[in-house]
């Protein structure tokens, strides 16, 4: 059997790792130098990290915007939803009691005039009714 090489860690300073951190090298010092500076090389760097925070920002603008429009459109939808709704529950009302109307009428048979107002009541709320589901399509 082989034995393991074990490291030396004799010299080894305890670093404890920051969870919170969002980029892998955030415990390193980021303090340039003005001869550093003068290298092309950070230079080209330090543009094209500005570059991509700048298209970064306008990606989330837009994302702004588009969130506020679309809350909007979410808003106007949930409204329409409800007055839907509402006139749904009216519109089965009105067919619930002219059906309920018109369920009277063989009771009032034998005397004409109430037959005729409950006959004219009770088509009058089915029409309503189916009036208003045509319409409201």
């Amino acid at each position: 059997m082989s034995q393991m090489e074990v490291p030396d860690d004799s010299g080894a300073v305890r670093v404890e790792a920051d969870t919170s951190a969002k980029r892998a090298l955030s415990g390193v010092e980021l303090r340039l130098t003005s001869e550093e500076l003068r290298q092309p090389g950070v230079q080209k760097l330090l543009i094209d990290r500005l570059y991509g925070a700048e298209q970064e920002i306008e990606s989330l603008k837009r994302l702004r915007s588009d969130f506020h429009s679309t809350r909007e459109l979410l808003i106007e939808a949930q409204s329409a939803q409800k007055r839907y709704t509402s006139l749904d529950a009216l519109q089965s009302t009105l067919l619930g009691v002219g059906c309920l109307v018109l369920g009277f009428l063989p009771t009032v048979w034998g005397r004409w005039q109430e037959f005729a107002l409950v006959l004219v009541a009770g088509l009058g709320l089915l029409g309503a009714s189916v009036q208003s589901k045509r319409s409201n399509k």
